[in-house]
């Protein structure tokens, strides 16, 4: 196939050579879809873009040879300094050679590389894009053997391979597939051009579309992208050699081998992307043009975009049915020039993209279809019309934008043309009218009018709410304001009622005066009431009812006329039979004649009262006479009360209709004549409204409860009255005093008397100890007891206690104190220890038991005894321990001497571990142990058996659990070991460990030996540490080591571990197991595969690894040929040592060394012949033709020597593996069946876990390697493309030197030339001159020197301004990154400074949090200290629960909203640090409060006391030597204590 197509190439070629060019390849013109030009050769006429980085001979003369055998000359010269030509320079082999096969005179020119250099590239650079569809080589020399084309689309920035091609693919490209093509852009790898032969005039031909892939449209974008150059790169990579170069790298070798090339087809055409079927010429480019002929309304060097006003479509590259024509834009004829936007595109749905440019007319838009702003689209005119935009008329002072109209009609859109837009609060045609509800129109005012901002609620119209130009409201009845915005003053609550406000109705006494706050209609309450009106009473406080200021008569000063006390208290009970009508304890007795003095200074404020005094009539000392019933009259007096007369109070008085109101209530409701009746009934609600108002005017505020905390159940009171809840027993308005009949005031409030009604005289008691008046014969508190000696009250009989004792309980007569050793309820019986009868009148007494000593004696070992009369003996009831009649023997499970005296019976020490009841269980004299229980052992039982171990004292004895193979065998005997009693510790074998002996010691393995484990001896410097695995001595090894003691190299590695360990690389497929010998580093290999990595097909075995497949049979009769010649070697070394050792030649005789005599003579001969050049030509070229086979057969022979090798490294590998296993197997028969399968399982288990985790990081398919693998490869291929880089820049800077000479060459060939004219050429040439005299050389369309370096000239100054571009933006780029280190610095300052702000902050608040903290816990403390009942708490709690926050929660969330927003930047931490101190005073002052009442506690606890001391002497007034100085003193100092009250209350 490759000679067939080498003549198809010849005649093409020659074709080329003169036409250039074929026909155009379209399927059809350009208006149904694409078209393409016609193909031809790119080379020609760009001889100047065409570059190689070798070429023999720039430098100077070099020498090459070729390989011949029918050619007589076989070295030559190679001079590329100047270039080719067929008379002067016929040397010169430079790479513009390859353009045609020969030159003018027929003869052959070819391009040559320096000698021995492998890494050779030719890169065609094209002035644009180009179609290339196949390349065609011919070559003089050897074809390489390994080499790559490549392309680039982007003038060479990237490359892209289109094809590589080696005599062995799988070796010199192992990445690159080699099974052929499946799809026409599939890079693969190609063998067939690559081999040695022939070895002149090979060809190499590569199609970019192979004729074996069908393409379904060769014109589709794939393929055309496929096809698409701007570069063309041909890489040879390997030379073909005969194999000597291997062993002989010297010059004269080298120079055979080198890269030579006859001619070099590129066939392609320009690159259009089918808009063109045809090119026009580029000045100064060859016979294929570069410039397209664009059709479709495209321009550009390769139709590469759309035509000046064809945008409205995007450039697309032509499909074979469809053009993608370029469309005009649609600009209405207000605009010649567009662009194209591929954002328009996409919104009108792929539909058009054209956005117009420059409109006119007063047009804007994509199309220039609106009109501009300030004008309107008239609706009588074309879109096309020059007038179709109309200027607006808006007023712009009251207009948005100045005055900009609607520019079109569209209802739809709710626009009319000229229509103009008014601000938010202006209206009418042209914006000049204020809305309704606004005022003030001004152009500086972005809505155009102000808002009247009347509050609707405050409003009487809702239509027009303000005048338009001041902008004043009219506001409702009781609403003021400039917006109507307020209430008038004493009015609260805008709302959308009629009156617009609510008057406040403050109370007329609960509020400084009838203003309310406006917003919620909060009066100005007076001290302790709350509510809106203040006409509710705070929480522990109350309002003064009418008859508040009430006298007790029992507190007055008495006045007598005579000397006998006519005045006295009398305390009156309450019963349920009696309705109560005092208060009090009772009344003061007054006779006819005597008085009370009333002493009244608390009045608090000054008006007129009412005195009443509250009494009950009595009639004194009655007697009956026949029909008449005389008396003295006395009086039951209560109090005195003073009643405030209201209608002198602010409120009642004046004719106001709200005065006239409020006295018409007290009167209605009877207000003041509920004060005057007994019991006083239930008040009206009205009358505790008007009650409160008037107290709170009186008493500037509400009172406080002052509930007593030990006589009240809460610090609650009634609201009008302040009677507080009292506890039994307790009475007055403060729950501070007992009730009559009760006694012992206290935190449980008083108890009652309880006298008993036939043992005292009356049902009163002491109020401080309870102590009632008994009768005669009656004692105790409540008299209620017989005298000593007596029981059973009240009819008291004597105690009966059989003459042993005087006294006896007074409830159950029981006897108290039995003497003469008797007890019982009536001393009846002998007390324990003792026996006899001493009921009285028996006649016999108790005596002591003798068991065996008598009772007090230090030998009793007896609880009691009785007489048994029967056999007239003393039965003993013996003490535990002891037992027989007279308790003189121990009882089981006890020892001593209990006969004798002090003797006494023990417990025996066995530590509950014998059977107590059992008489033999222990030694009854000494005490020993006898029969242990639990397996215990030992006089007392106090340790295990032998074989068991534990805590005897807590029966817990166990079997012994050693295990047999690691304890001593002494230490066992029929499967059973001994331990150590306590601990259970068995008794091990050497460096044996373990409390059972199951395992080796650390550092230790082999267990269950004889003689105990042995040492692991790991190496101290590769292992982790001294210890190894218990059953196979592996030692734990650092990374890089392995071995079982870490004395060699690590799995998977061999070597010396000291020196350097390598990685086997065992490749997976032709080796058994992944390790290698760890000395020589051998794989063990498979039958079929061979080499030290086994990754070769083994000898015997053809093909490309891993596909070897066994040889023809006649290779065993070569190998066995080769190994005879093997062993014939071995054989003459053996002998040329020999020889060298001791100058003797065995075997060898004269006749031998006649032949060689003989074979001397005839090559004497030969070399005096005369033609000796000719013999020592056949001989040269004899010894290179001989070297080359051997050459040849040395490299087989080195094969077949290294297979060898690899066959011995494997026996070893195979016997080394042989040994392990025997060992491993003996180590494995010393356990048991059971435990070998077991322990086989697990280590295989980690056996296959370790392989699969050493191949996951190791061997050559880990994924480390493949990565590590990638990472060489991926530098390997940016080096190689750094050098080729850097060789295409320096060959393209000789081509420019070299065309720097050229042209110096030719001026100076023209300045010699003789000056002409030149009528006939175009293009001028040397010595042409036009008609003026100028010089006339090159132009547009020649392909002169001149013009050639006019292109290099610009192509340079495009190259400079790109450098200069590139540095300018890479200087950009360089301050824009100092700009954004300098910002950073600056956000890293800030970030700094506010996390030092926070930290400030933070201190800041925990330091306030602290305080908080301590506070509260005061308050806790005060709370839980002793006398703080739970009333008292409660109240604090509620004091404590009733502080505010200073905000409601809708202020809150916005705060906590506003906190979560500026956590980011910490800010506002002022604010919050202010809320927390107000807080903080808030608690402060609640302590204070809290402080102020434990003083007014101890205050009241004082005054109690004084009050007791005053019932107590008033009880016990009976008697004249009390004097009323007294008594008056007494009540003078308990007054001057309440002063002292009031002062602080």
């Amino acid at each position: 196939k490759s000679k067939e197509e080498g003549k198809q190439s010849k005649g093409r070629k020659y074709t080329l050579g003169v036409i250039g060019q074929e026909l155009p390849s379209s399927p059809h013109g350009c208006t149904e879809g694409s078209c393409y030009p016609a193909t031809g050769n790119l080379l020609i006429g760009r001889a100047v873009n065409l570059t190689a980085t070798s070429t023999c001979g720039l430098d100077g003369p070099e020498d090459y040879c070729i390989v011949s055998h029918l050619q007589a000359d076989k070295c030559f010269k190679c001079n590329s300094q100047h270039p080719y030509h067929p008379y002067n320079h016929r040397n010169s082999h430079r790479i513009e050679n390859v353009i045609y096969l020969t030159d003018r005179n027929g003869d052959n020119t070819w391009w040559q590389s320096v000698n021995g250099q492998e890494d050779v590239s030719i890169r065609l650079n094209l002035e644009a894009e180009f179609h290339f569809t196949h390349l065609i080589m011919k070559f003089k020399t050897f074809r390489p053997a390994a080499m790559i084309i490549e392309r680039s689309a982007d003038f060479g920035r990237r490359w892209r391979p289109y094809r590589y091609f080696a005599s062995n693919c799988t070796r010199t490209f192992p990445g690159i597939p080699a099974n052929g093509l499946q799809h026409i852009n599939d890079v693969i790898c190609e063998e067939r051009y690559s081999d040695i032969e022939p070895s002149t005039n090979g060809e190499v031909i590569y199609k970019v579309l192979d004729p074996a892939i069908h393409v379904k449209d060769p014109y589709s974008l794939d393929i055309q992208e496929l096809l698409r150059i701007t570069n063309l790169r041909i890489n040879f990579t390997k030379l073909n050699t005969l194999g000597d170069d291997l062993l002989d790298r010297r010059t004269d070798v080298l120079q055979k081998y080198y890269y030579a090339i006859y001619e070099l087809v590129v066939r392609g055409s320009c690159f259009c992307y089918g808009h063109a079927s045809e090119c026009a010429p580029v000045p100064g480019v060859g016979q294929i043009h570069g410039r397209c002929v664009c059709k479709h309304n495209t321009e550009g060097l390769n139709c590469e975009r759309c035509r000046d006003f064809h945008h409205d479509l995007p450039w697309r590259p032509a499909e074979a049915e469809n053009p993608h024509t370029c469309r005009e834009c649609n600009c209405n004829g207000h605009s010649s020039h567009c662009h194209f936007d591929m954002a328009v595109y996409l919104a009108t749905g792929n539909v058009s993209g054209g956005v117009c440019d420059d409109c006119q007319h007063n047009t804007m838009g994509r199309n220039c279809e609106t009109c501009k702003p300030f004008y309107f689209q008239d609706p009588n005119k074309d879109i096309r019309d020059p007038r179709v935009c109309v200027a607006c008329d808006c007023d712009p002072v009251g207009s948005l934008e100045g005055g900009v109209c609607d520019s079109h009609t569209d209802l739809d859109m709710g626009m009319i043309g000229g229509q103009c837009r008014c601000k938010a609060h202006v209206k009418g045609s042209r914006c000049d009218d204020c809305k309704e509800g606004y005022y003030g129109l001004s152009q500086n005012d972005p809505l155009g009018c102000q808002p009247c901002n009347c509050d609707p609620r405050g409003i009487i119209m809702m239509g027009a709410p303000c005048d338009q130009i001041s902008g004043d409201c009219s506001c409702k009845r009781y609403v003021t304001g400039r917006y109507c915005n307020q209430c008038l003053p004493e009015y609260w609550g805008l709302s959308n009622d009629l009156a617009g406000c609510r008057p406040c109705d403050c109370d007329f006494g609960g509020a400084f005066n009838n203003r309310c706050m406006m917003e919620n209609g909060q009066c100005d309450c007076r001290k302790h009431l709350i509510g809106r009106q203040c006409s509710d009473v705070q929480p522990g406080y109350y309002c003064a009812p009418l008859d508040y200021y009430k006298y007790e008569a029992e507190d007055a000063t008495r006045h007598s006329p005579s000397d006998s006390p006519d005045v006295r208290t009398v305390h009156r009970e309450h019963t349920p039979s009696h309705m109560v009508t005092w208060t009090g304890p009772g009344f003061a007795r007054v006779k006819d004649g005597a008085g009370l003095v009333f002493t009244i200074d608390n009045i608090p404020y000054a008006m007129e009262y009412d005195i009443m005094i509250r009494y009950e009539p009595e009639v004194c000392n009655p007697s009956i006479f026949s029909c008449f019933f005389t008396s003295d009259f006395c009086f039951f007096t209560k109090q005195l009360v003073l009643i405030p007369k209201y209608t002198e109070l602010p409120g009642f008085e004046g004719n106001t209709p709200e005065a006239e109101q409020r006295r018409d209530e007290m009167i209605r409701y009877m207000c003041l004549d509920s004060f005057m009746i007994t019991p006083m009934p239930a008040l009206a609600e009205m009358c505790s409204k008007l009650i409160c108002s008037i107290s709170s005017i009186i008493h500037d505020g509400a009172l406080s409860c002052q509930c007593d905390p030990q006589g009240s159940l809460s610090g609650e009171c009634d609201k009008v009255g302040g009677q507080c809840r009292c506890k039994p027993n307790v009475m007055g308005r403060r729950c501070d005093q007992c009730a009559p009949g009760t006694y012992g005031f206290g935190a449980n409030g008083c108890t009652a008397c309880d006298c008993h009604p036939e043992g005292s005289l009356s049902h009163q008691c002491d109020p401080g100890t309870g102590h009632c008046q008994c009768r005669p014969g009656a004692t105790g508190r409540q008299c209620s007891d017989c005298q000593p000696g007596q029981w059973g009250f009240p009819s008291c009989s004597p105690c009966q206690c059989n003459g042993h004792a005087d006294l006896c309980d007074p409830l159950t007569g029981e006897c108290r104190g039995c003497r003469d050793d008797t007890a019982g309820h009536l001393c009846e019986r002998c007390m324990d220890g003792f026996f006899g009868n001493p009921v009285l009148g028996s006649g016999e007494h108790c005596r002591p038991c003798p068991c065996p000593g008598n009772p007090g004696s230090d030998h009793v070992n007896g609880n009691s005894c009785h007489a048994d009369h029967t056999s007239n003996q003393i039965i003993c009831n013996c003490r535990q321990g002891y037992s027989g009649p007279r308790c003189d023997q121990c009882a089981p499970g006890f020892y001593g001497n209990p006969e004798q005296a002090s003797g006494q019976c023990l417990p025996c020490q066995c530590n509950g571990n014998i059977e107590t009841q059992d008489p033999g269980s222990c030694d009854p004299r000494t005490g020993q142990c006898l029969k242990c229980l639990y397996h215990t052992d030992g006089p007392s039982c106090d340790r295990c058996q032998l074989g068991y171990y534990g805590n005897a004292l807590a029966h817990d004895c166990r079997r012994c659990t050693c295990v047999t193979a690691g304890t001593i065998q002494s230490a066992c005997s029929d499967g059973q070991c001994q331990c150590d009693r306590q601990t259970g510790s068995c008794p091990c074998r050497e460096n044996v460990d373990g409390h059972n002996c199951d395992q080796c010691a650390p550092n230790h393995w082999n267990y269950g030996q004889d003689r105990g484990c042995e040492p692991c001896n790991c190496d101290p410097q590769h292992a982790l540490g001294s210890h190894c695995n218990m059953f196979t001595g592996h030692c734990h090894c650092r990374p890089g080591f392995g071995g079982k003691q870490c004395t060699e190299c690590e799995q998977f590695h061999w070597g010396d571990p000291q020196v350097w360990c390598q990685e086997c690389n065992c490749h997976p497929l032709g080796s058994e197991i992944t390790q290698c010998d760890r000395v020589t580093g051998a794989c063990e290999c498979r039958e079929e595969a061979a080499g030290k990595r086994c990754d070769e097909c083994a000898r015997g075995f053809t093909g490309v690894f891993p596909k070897c497949v066994p040889c023809h049979p006649c290779f065993q009769l070569w190998d066995d040929a080769v190994c005879q010649i093997r062993r014939d070697l071995e054989h003459i070394q053996y002998t040329v040592q020999k020889i060298l050792d001791s100058d003797v030649t065995p075997g060898v005789g004269d006749g031998r060394i006649r032949e060689l005599e003989r074979k001397l003579k005839q090559v004497k001969d030969l070399i005096s012949d005369q033609d000796s050049d000719k013999i020592h030509q056949l001989i040269g070229q004899s010894i290179d033709d001989l070297r080359a086979e051997i050459a040849l057969t040395d490299g087989r022979l080195m094969s077949i020597g290294r297979e060898l090798n690899t066959t011995a490294e494997d026996d070893e590998a195979l016997k080394r593996i042989l040994d392990k296993l025997e060992k491993e197997d003996k180590l494995l028969l010393l356990f048991s069946t059971d435990q070998f399968e077991k322990v086989k399982k697990y280590y295989q288990q980690s056996l296959q876990a370790q392989e699969r985790c050493n191949a996951s990081v190791s061997g050559p398919l880990s994924p480390v390697e493949q990565s590590k693998e990638t990472r060489a490869l991926t530098e390997k291929l940016l080096d190689a493309s750094k050098d080729k880089f850097l060789r295409a820049l320096a060959a393209q800077n000789r081509s420019l030197s070299e065309l720097q000479q050229k042209s110096h060459n030719l001026n100076k060939k023209v300045n010699s030339s003789v000056n002409g004219s030149c009528p006939d050429s175009r293009c001028g040439g040397a010595g042409c001159r036009d008609d003026q005299g100028n010089r006339v050389c090159g132009g547009e369309g020649c392909n002169g020197t001149v013009s050639a370096s006019v292109a290099a000239l610009n192509n340079a100054r495009n190259l400079s301004d790109s450098l200069n571009a590139a540095k300018d933006e890479l200087q950009g780029v360089s301050k824009k990154l100092q700009d954004i280190a300098a910002l950073t610095q600056d956000v890293k300052n800030q970030a700094m400074n506010a996390l030092e702000k926070a930290q400030k902050k933070k201190d800041h608040f925990e330091n306030n949090n602290k305080k908080l903290k301590d506070f509260i816990k005061k308050i806790k403390d005060f709370l839980t200290e002793e006398g703080a009942d739970p009333e008292s708490i409660e109240k604090i709690a509620q004091q404590v629960l009733s502080i505010q926050l200073p905000l409601n929660r809708t202020t809150l969330d916005k705060m906590i909203m506003e906190i979560k927003d500026n956590l980011v930047n910490l800010t506002n931490i002022e604010g919050i640090v202010n809320q927390t101190s107000q807080h903080i005073s808030k608690a402060k002052e609640l302590l204070d409060k809290a402080k102020d009442a434990n003083e007014l506690r101890q205050n009241v606890l004082t005054f109690k006391g004084c009050l007791e001391d005053v019932v107590r002497l008033c009880s016990t007034i009976t008697k004249k030597e009390h004097s009323q100085t007294n008594i008056q003193k007494m009540f003078s100092r308990c007054y001057q204590g309440l002063r002292r009250q009031n002062v602080f209350l």
